[in-house]
């Protein structure tokens, strides 16, 4: 899985998303005829490796969930481990914040980090005319990432708004799996 994927899949998951199709920026480029950005600090910083990751739901607000039920996810942070390869920290140079989805359009999509520091933000239309929002901000080193995530959009139910703080920490080589 890529680590931006390992980042961002909790964020899309609770928002209802479906996993990145393509990975086109916000002026309608492919990654590969990108340039290189700002995002480079990122993947020069991180090691290849195995990396525990723990995302905790600080706050969500969405019509129609269960009573009860925001309380729960937040009692329950979500931990995963995953196996980060050199092509993995590569994707980060990309300056998108999310991949592009059939039927889904952004107007902001981006990502800038430099000094230990990483933001990026990006709004996105789907066909439907549906429209979200996210955010995020944190702090990044050789074996750690940091970050608050905020996604707010509108729904057929509603706004929904969530809030999670992300950990990102490598905790060792890969399990028999290659890191390049």
């Amino acid at each position: 899985m890529s680590l931006r994927r390992l980042m961002f899949a909790s964020a899309c998951l609770l928002a209802a998303c479906s996993p990145p199709a393509s990975q086109t920026s916000a002026n309608g480029s492919s990654a590969a005829s990108a340039p290189a950005n700002s995002g480079a600090a990122v993947g020069a910083a991180l090691q290849p490796g195995q990396y525990r990751t723990t995302v905790t739901i600080v706050s969500m607000n969405m019509p129609g969930m269960p009573a009860g039920m925001a309380e729960k996810m937040r009692a329950r942070p979500n931990v995963s481990e995953d196996c980060v390869t050199s092509s993995d920290i590569a994707e980060l140079t990309r300056k998108s914040l999310v991949d592009s989805e059939e039927g889904q359009t952004c107007s902001e999509n981006h990502i800038t980090s430099a000094n230990g520091r990483i933001d990026g933000s990006a709004t996105c239309r789907n066909e439907d005319g549906g429209e979200h929002t996210m955010q995020m901000h944190g702090t990044y080193g050789s074996n750690r990432v940091e970050m608050d995530m905020t996604m707010s959009g509108q729904t057929p139910m509603g706004p929904m708004q969530q809030q999670m703080h992300m950990v990102t920490e490598r905790i060792g080589e890969c399990h028999g799996e290659s890191t390049n």
